[in-house]
């Protein structure tokens, strides 16, 4: 069974969230009244961040967590996978290693997306040995605590490599990646990297594990050009038992994303 979730701020701001981290409760509230299952937290480290705390809000709110996003740490503390710094791969690993905890008390998954950004001048198979090594140790970790991790196709004007679904089943097989390993398919992104959407959806099979829903504007559904209906029809019709999860731009407003979330997913439900 398909469930649905989106986007929340817990900590930080995010633009990808309706509601601003100190409105934390007003946001589980609005997911709770829309018709949501799940909360996907952006999380940016744990300083000040109490995660039996954040379970038991979720848990009034009758929800779950898909997700754990990492990648406000890229920006706010210069973190990735891939440097020519030993020391901030180290620092990267560590603080997924952080996340890894506390997505196994959550339940949920973690997600693995602007942390494998990088300026380094890496080729594919370059980039590829790269983030399997330094990925390595968390997969590890992940895997001995119950733990996936999803690695989110980005789109070329994000990340230097492994961009579509075929990009991002080569970096399976070269990794040999084990089970709780999945990828993050984002609907903005495929609409720049991938042709066909049912073919993507076919190529990831077994290795998709969350979706991410916004329009070719990276606006709210609707407000843009992507066939949405359609996509969400080849998820279920494949079989797909993952999250499908808002993680759009607060457009054309972040009352647009309040008001209309919840005959989005009541529609969705009824496809």
């Amino acid at each position: 069974m398909i469930t649905f979730s989106a986007t929340l701020a817990c900590q930080y701001d995010t633009p990808f969230s309706p509601f601003p981290a100190a409105q934390f409760t007003r946001g589980l509230a609005w997911l709770s009244h829309s018709g949501f299952d799940a909360a996907e937290l952006c999380i940016n480290d744990y300083a000040g961040v109490e995660v039996a705390a954040l379970r038991e809000a979720l848990d009034r709110a009758g929800l779950g967590c898909t997700t754990i996003a990492t990648g406000q740490a890229r920006k706010r503390d210069g973190l990735t996978l891939l440097s020519a710094e030993k020391s901030v791969v180290r620092r990267t690993q560590e603080r997924l290693f952080a996340h890894i905890d506390a997505a196994a008390q959550l339940g949920s998954h973690v997600t693995i997306g602007s942390l494998r950004a990088t300026d380094l001048p890496l080729d594919t198979p370059q980039y590829m040995n790269e983030l399997a090594t330094a990925l390595f140790p968390c997969v590890e970790y992940a895997r001995r605590n119950g733990v996936v991790l999803i690695l989110e196709a980005l789109n070329r004007y994000e990340v230097c490599q492994l961009h579509s679904a075929q990009e991002m089943m080569d970096y399976m097989a070269f990794s040999d990646a084990p089970e709780n390993v999945g990828v993050l398919w984002d609907l903005f992104h495929a609409g720049i990297e991938d042709a066909d959407f049912s073919t993507a959806i076919a190529t990831l099979g077994a290795r998709l594990r969350h979706v991410h829903l916004a329009d070719s504007n990276r606006g709210f559904p609707g407000y843009g050009h992507l066939p949405l209906d359609e996509v969400y029809t080849t998820l279920r019709l494949a079989g797909y038992q993952g999250a499908v999860s808002l993680e759009c731009l607060c457009w054309p407003s972040a009352q647009t994303v309040i008001d209309e979330a919840g005959e989005l997913i009541a529609r969705l439900r009824r496809l």
